[in-house]
């Protein structure tokens, strides 16, 4: 069971057994998702709670005609000496009484009485995937569930192929699983793995993720467990590579490149939820726009705390500004924002005529009917600090710089994809890499907080036009 004090012993009484979750343990253990992946520092807890998991699930079996809760689960680690040392030894340390592995066949037998007369019967396999045999043992199962040990190890392809051996034991006939999925726990992957992108980019809708804070951050889990000064010991020992992923729990360095701004941007803390965030319909909005043949911007204002808060983004694939203007971000404005005054930061840039027409980006907005202002420079390094001054700053203990979770793909570049290339070398570049649409939408940011400047707002304000937007042209259409 999950609760609130630990009290395992060698002769404890399975039905009596309490386990004390770490907070994060304990909404991974309660989550239904078919997938869930628990990450976090060592010692915190994760295997634990994965293999407590197993037998709590177990415990909660229908029991069959016999009165048997059978469940069958496949634990799932690179090699078998792997499995034996931690897994294994874990286990028979908690779970001594109650499990007993058969060496012939590398199997755990969980056997345990209830006292509603029902007994459980859960035989937990050891599967390595050192060799082909093993991989194609794991892939002939019928299996209720399944633990992948240290996921960051293994080829992600592995939730695909043994999602579709779950839930087949056991048989339907007999008593059908009332839980069958897989559970999983790691210490952080790289920042370039697939891995990162499964988890923080495209995670499925029926996968859930949890990430245990750092071991020396104020509300560290597992503590209570470990040695005195565990974490300082290991940070002072190892390297700072090391300890960045092992002690702070943090992604890994990517051999790509590194963010731009990993240091200063907290996702815990910057991130706020798009329906908690109200806009103020008595002050302007500001849109930050990027141009080229991919236009993308960025929606927000400045609140009347001094606060800029980013509602919206756009972004875009081979089409010019006038058809991103009319059928992208005109409706949107409409549709959210009507009534409003609305003024644009654009790249300074955008001045620039056309070699085929004379008409400039700028020209073509306001024909539009968009009062456009360009930036203070274009100048790559005083648009990055004025991000992270607003990114390191605070207003009455809360962000100055605050991000809808409507923003997803800039929140995406923040975390990783707008980034500094990695040279052969291992040093990195001294400007960002242009990759759409990460760049795009970070050089709308930029432009956005280089103009928070009060005396450049005191400008724009004054000369700000009083007309409305045209309407939108009908769908489809952008002459």
């Amino acid at each position: 069971m999950i609760g609130d004090q630990r009290d395992v012993s060698a002769d404890a009484n399975p039905n009596e057994l309490n386990f004390i979750t770490p907070p994060t343990v304990g909404k991974f253990m309660l989550d239904d998702s078919f997938v869930r992946l628990i990450m976090g520092p060592v010692g915190s807890g994760k295997s634990a709670g994965c293999f407590m998991e197993l037998l709590r699930r177990a415990r909660l079996q229908e029991p069959n005609a016999r009165g048997i809760r059978q469940t069958r689960m496949a634990i799932v680690r690179n090699t078998l000496q792997q499995l034996r040392q931690t897994c294994l030894a874990d286990i028979q340390l908690w779970l001594s009484p109650i499990a007993h592995y058969r060496v012939t066949d590398a199997t755990i037998q969980v056997r345990f009485p209830l006292a509603d007369g029902t007994k459980v019967e859960s035989d937990w396999m050891l599967i390595p995937l050192d060799t082909k045999q093993d991989q194609q043992r794991l892939l002939s199962l019928n299996l209720t569930g399944a633990w992948i040990s240290e996921f960051r190890e293994i080829d992600i392809g592995l939730i695909d192929a043994i999602s579709g051996r779950l839930g087949r034991f056991p048989s339907k006939a007999i008593a059908k699983p009332t839980w069958f999925g897989i559970i999983a726990e790691s210490n952080p992957p790289d920042e370039d793995s697939d891995w990162y992108t499964k988890l923080e980019i495209e995670r499925p809708p029926n996968w859930a993720f949890f990430r245990q804070p750092g071991g020396l951050d104020d509300n560290a889990e597992n503590v209570e467990n470990l040695p005195d000064d565990y974490y300082p010991n290991l940070e002072a020992n190892n390297n700072p590579d090391w300890s960045h992923i092992h002690v702070h729990g943090q992604y890994g360095k990517s051999l790509g490149g590194q963010a731009v701004f990993r240091a200063s941007f907290n996702p815990g803390f910057h991130i706020k939820e798009h329906d908690t965030l109200e806009v103020n319909r008595a002050m302007p909005i500001m849109i930050g726009q990027d141009f080229g043949r991919t236009p993308a911007c960025l929606i927000g204002q400045i609140d009347n705390r001094g606060r800029l808060v980013l509602y919206d983004e756009l972004s875009s694939e081979d089409m010019g500004i006038e058809q991103f203007a009319t059928t992208l971000l005109r409706p949107l404005l409409h549709e959210k924002y009507m009534g409003m005054k609305i003024f644009m930061v654009a790249d300074p840039k955008g001045r620039d005529k056309s070699q085929t027409n004379e008409d400039s980006p700028f020209d073509v907005l306001r024909r539009l009917g968009f009062d456009v202002y360009a930036a203070p420079t274009n100048n790559v390094d005083p648009r990055v600090r004025a991000v992270e001054q607003m990114l390191l700053h605070q207003v009455d203990g809360g962000p100055q710089l605050i991000f809808s979770n409507n923003c997803t793909l800039l929140i995406q570049a923040m975390k990783y994809w707008y980034r500094y290339r990695r040279k052969q070398t291992g040093i990195l570049e001294d400007k960002p890499e242009k990759t759409h649409p990460w760049s795009d939408l970070c050089d709308s940011l930029q432009y956005m907080c280089m103009s928070t400047n009060a005396n450049y707002l005191g400008k724009v304000m004054q000369s700000m036009c009083p007309r409305p937007l045209k309407p939108p042209l009908p769908k489809g259409s952008w002459t």
